[in-house]
């Protein structure tokens, strides 16, 4: 299935979630996994791939802004987004 997104406010909620989110290291030693309103972000080890995941849902966000989402049904991409929303909204108190 083909999913639109605008990648640049894919961007903003990465950096959002990296910024306000809670840091815990990766298991593979080479980056951190940041927590924001049910989303996990983090980024490949080569530093341009990017990936915002709830678990069910991933979406990767690869070089010159290609994406690639990953999904087992609709109802899970659907949720995926509602979380993407609320960090969109999320505002630092």
């Amino acid at each position: 299935m083909k999913n639109a997104i605008d990648i640049y406010q894919a961007l903003k909620v990465f950096n959002k979630i990296t910024e306000f989110g809670e840091k815990q290291a990766s298991d593979a030693g080479y980056n951190s996994t940041y927590h924001l309103c049910g989303l996990h972000a983090e980024t490949g080890y080569d530093g341009y791939t990017i990936t915002l995941s709830d678990g069910r849902t991933s979406l990767n966000i690869y070089f010159h802004n290609k994406y690639q989402f990953d999904y087992p049904d609709n109802e899970a991409f659907e949720n995926f987004m509602r979380r993407f929303s609320d960090v969109m909204k999320h505002t630092v108190q």
